[in-house]
């Protein structure tokens, strides 16, 4: 559950600042109100974007020291990262029972069959 939203504060594709604000109405309207009508404010709580990224086209972008900008990708929600722990789990779980079914065979062979 997310109790504050966190948003980008974009101004001529380059963020300026980032601020937590309770919806993004009012995100919006700050952002416009300290950077002018063309600015907006985009919700970045799972991107790991800083003051000075930039924003084009629905996707956030890091200029590196050689110019080179390298697209910002999204970080795992919570409930992602519990749904990819889950089928990890599972996963495992399949796998240690087909290593315990061939154990046994492996034993069974060698023992000539007897227990």
């Amino acid at each position: 559950m997310i109790v504050h939203q966190v948003f980008a504060q974009i101004y001529e594709g380059e963020i300026k600042n980032i601020i937590v604000c309770d919806n993004y109405e009012l995100a919006n309207w700050l952002t416009r109100s300290s950077y002018g009508n063309e600015s907006l404010a985009i919700d970045c709580l799972h991107y790991p974007c800083t003051v000075g990224d930039k924003y084009r086209e629905n996707r956030f972008y890091r200029v590196q020291e050689d110019g080179k900008e390298v697209e910002l990708l999204a970080l795992p929600s919570e409930e992602q990262e519990i749904q990819n722990i889950k089928k990890s789990n599972i996963e495992l779980y399949e796998y240690q029972i087909e290593l315990d079914y061939l154990i046994s065979c492996r034993d069974l062979a060698i023992n000539g069959g007897e227990l």
